[in-house]
């Protein structure tokens, strides 16, 4: 729910004031990446059969160089940024008015910068990154349950699976909305070009 006044980040002053680095605005409404109210954000990929593709990932970081994630390198979304590598993402907060939409050139990050994410994980994601498997998937739920609690059980401690990896979403382009409970909703569109940002105000 929006609600009269309400902040969230720590924006310039004057909320309709175009900047000059809207990557540094991205960072600031983003929750910090440890915190629980870390965003999933809808993830848009060029499907093989060349139809959209979409899907919820959570966000691991955002910063100056743009928004990463992780995910098993046998998901489709690997194979289709293998095969196209650029992806739009989109993070929505209902209850503060705002979502961001991030358009861009997706790369891999290393496997020291996946290894660290992994680390700072819930148990239960790094379990799921082990056992959420095509093979699992096909095993009745009970089954899947026993194949978890037993995996649990004999693995104290966890690295992550080889097919754990990160992808790293260079944004070309931002878009910020704002809601407004007293007036119009507005947008911000940026567009990176030659090294440098430019944006203009859009009807939200």
């Amino acid at each position: 729910m929006i609600t009269a006044g309400t902040t969230f980040g720590s924006d310039v002053d004057d909320i309709d004031a175009l900047v000059t680095d809207p990557l540094a605005l991205l960072a600031r409404w983003l929750p910090p990446h440890d915190s629980e109210l870390r965003p999933l954000a809808a993830l848009a990929t060029v499907g093989r059969d060349g139809l959209p593709s979409l899907r919820h990932v959570l966000i691991s970081d955002g910063d100056a160089t743009g928004l990463t994630f992780h995910t098993d390198a046998a998901s489709a979304k690997v194979a289709e940024l293998a095969a196209s590598p650029v992806a739009a993402m989109s993070v929505a907060w209902p209850e503060v008015g705002r979502q961001v939409v991030a358009r861009g050139i997706v790369e891999r990050t290393s496997a020291a910068e996946a290894a660290a994410v992994y680390a700072d994980r819930s148990r239960y994601l790094q379990t799921l990154a082990w056992v959420n498997t095509d093979e699992t998937a096909q095993l009745p739920q009970e089954a899947r349950r026993h194949l978890w609690a037993e995996f649990d059980e004999t693995h104290s401690t966890l690295d992550p699976p080889d097919r754990w990896v990160g992808f790293r979403l260079r944004p070309l382009t931002l878009t910020f909305w704002r809601g407004d409970v007293q007036g119009p909703s507005s947008r911000q569109h940026y567009t990176l070009t030659d090294g440098r940002w430019s944006g203009r105000k859009l009807a939200g």
